[in-house]
């Protein structure tokens, strides 16, 4: 795993990352994660991610929720090997497909992962027809993804957004190559609360959301889709 650097972005939800970060751990002690925090510096998430950073595990303190789309960019940013490892930091790996997912790569891949799909906005539909899944936008989920960096920074930068990827999967669209660049990694599914757990990774769907929701603050802080220069913060 010398080519895979781990990102993962937080705030003010210790108990959540916790699991995460450990369940990634149990199966990759030695794997290279970048960790982007904009816990307050009060809350317990802010002590817990601080005492991770060793040698393996770089902490970006923020001092601000920054967001999920601008931490990830903000990460992949600091990100020295070929491949990035992203994951939500309310997912829970069961088994790891992380060799599986490199050995599917070849050198034009933008990543392997799961896929959802959007409209240009970035909107998706629960209950979409066939007709209006053709047109839309293959999109490639951050909840658990495997990304050539070089790659990624051939498309526009993820954004602060509910579908952060959208305008890199937009754009990958447009130029005719979602097939090309973009692999489905097969039994690796979105599973929300009600679901069955996958193979390999179980996803809380929004589970931060309803941690923030339950604290009485907003889903997503800020303005959608600002994008735009993010300052880089303390580094652990």
């Amino acid at each position: 795993m010398n080519e895979v650097t781990g990102v993962v972005v937080c705030s003010n939800t210790k108990d959540l990352f916790q699991r995460a970060y450990e369940s990634v751990r149990s199966f990759h002690p030695l794997l290279k994660i970048i960790i982007i925090d904009g816990s307050n510096a009060t809350d317990p998430c802010y002590h817990y991610v601080c005492s991770l950073a060793s040698e393996i595990t770089t902490v970006g303190i923020y001092n601000y929720n920054i967001g999920h789309g601008n931490g990830m960019a903000a990460g992949i940013q600091l990100v020295k090997t070929k491949f990035a490892l992203v994951f939500d930091s309310d997912i829970v790996m069961i088994k790891s497909p992380v060799a599986d997912m490199l050995s599917m790569m070849n050198e034009e891949t933008y990543g392997v992962g799961a896929f959802d799909y959007v409209d240009d906005r970035g909107f998706g539909k629960h209950n979409h027809s066939q007709a209006w899944r053709d047109a839309a936008t293959k999109y490639l989920h951050p909840f658990f993804q495997l990304i050539n960096v070089n790659n990624y920074f051939k498309f526009p930068p993820y954004v602060h957004h509910g579908s952060p990827c959208y305008k890199a999967m937009n754009e990958i669209k447009r130029q005719g190559l979602s097939d090309r660049l973009l692999i489905e990694y097969p039994g690796l599914s979105i599973v929300n609360n009600e679901g069955e757990p996958g193979g390999f990774i179980i996803h809380q769907a929004a589970g931060t959301r309803s941690d923030r929701r339950r604290r009485g603050v907003p889903e997503i802080e800020g303005r959608w889709d600002r994008g735009g220069k993010i300052l880089r913060r303390n580094l652990l």
